[in-house]
């Protein structure tokens, strides 16, 4: 969790094999609750993040 250049939370969580429905379910309901949310890929690791509040942040700027 990390606060963002325009005053937001932004909260990131490391994707790992979710291939059950259950849990994509769930994941994608906690997205839902955030003001912005969507997905990042570095070095071989995927990435989810929401906003909450704020200004919009570009990925490149956290």
């Amino acid at each position: 969790m990390t606060w963002t250049g325009g005053g937001a939370v932004r909260v990131a969580v490391r994707v790992r094999g979710t291939d059950d429905r259950e849990s994509t379910t769930a994941v994608l309901g906690v997205l839902a609750k955030g003001d912005r949310f969507g997905h990042r890929r570095t070095q071989g690791r995927e990435y989810l993040w929401l906003e909450v509040g704020g200004v919009p942040t570009r990925d490149d700027d956290w």
